[in-house]
C-alpha cells in the first residue's frame, strides 16, 4: 500500500501548500483595502455591510489557514513516510532475492519494532492535523461572528455574548497552536523511526 500511497500524500501536501499560499494572497488585498480606510471609518463600520466583513474576513483566515498550512506540511511528511515504507520493503525483498541468486538458504529479517511503530506514529500525527484543521474552522466560524459588528457601537461597548466570545477564541487559540506541533512533532517522529528501521535492516543484511 505505501509504494501506492507516497505519490499522493506528496501530491496533495503540495497542492495545499500553494492554495494556502493564494488564500494568504487574497487575505492580504482584502486587508490591504480595510487599513487603508480611516480608523473612524473602521470602527464606525456597520455589522455586516463593508469595513465590518472585511475584518471579519481577515480574522476568521488567520485561524484556520495554519491549520490548512500545516496540514498540507504533514501530508508531505507523510507521504515521505509512505516513501520510506516502501524503500524498506524493497530492501527486505531485495536482500532475499540476492541470497536467492547466490545459492544460500533465502532469511528475511523479522520485523523491528520500529517498523511496527511508525507507520501508527505518521498516522496519529495526521489524525491531530485533522483534528486541529476541524477545531480551527469551528472557531474561525466563531471569529467571523465577533468581528462582524461595529466596534464603536458593538464591540467596545462588549456587550450581549460578545466577551464570552472573544474570550473563548482567545483562549482556543492559545492551545491551539501548540496542539498543531504535536502532530507535526508525531510526523516527525514516524520519519526517524522509519530510517531507525532501515538503518536496522541494512546492518543485519550486511552481517
Amino acid at each position: 500500500m505505501a509504494s501506492s500511497m507516497w505519490i499522493p500524500f506528496l501530491a496533495m501536501g503540495f497542492m495545499i501548500v500553494v492554495a494556502a499560499f493564494v488564500v494568504g494572497l487574497v487575505n492580504s488585498g482584502i486587508a490591504a483595502d480595510y487599513f487603508t480606510a480611516s480608523k473612524e471609518a473602521r470602527e464606525a463600520a456597520v455589522q455586516g455591510l463593508g469595513l465590518a466583513t472585511d475584518r471579519a474576513s481577515i480574522e476568521s483566515t488567520k485561524v484556520w489557514l495554519p491549520a490548512f498550512k500545516f496540514l498540507g506540511l504533514g501530508m508531505i511528511l507523510g507521504g515521505v513516510t509512505f516513501l520510506l515504507a516502501t524503500i524498506l520493503g524493497a530492501l527486505r525483498v531485495g536482500g532475499g532475492r540476492v541470497q536467492d541468486a547466490l545459492g544460500t538458504e533465502v532469511r528475511i529479517i523479522n520485523s523491528p519494532m520500529t517498523a511496527k511503530v511508525f507507520p501508527m506514529v505518521m498516522l496519529m500525527g495526521m489524525m491531530v492535523l485533522i483534528i486541529s484543521l476541524v477545531i480551527s474552522i469551528a472557531l474561525a466560524t466563531l471569529s467571523y461572528d465577533y468581528w462582524n459588528h461595529s466596534i464603536a457601537t458593538q464591540l467596545n461597548p462588549s456587550s450581549g455574548g460578545l466577551p464570552t466570545d472573544l474570550g473563548t477564541i482567545n483562549a482556543v487559540k492559545l492551545w491551539l497552536e501548540p496542539f498543531k506541533f504535536v502532530g507535526m512533532a508525531m510526523l516527525l517522529s514516524g520519519i526517524g523511526l522509519a530510517l531507525a528501521t532501515i538503518v536496522r535492516v541494512l546492518s543485519w543484511q550486511s552481517s
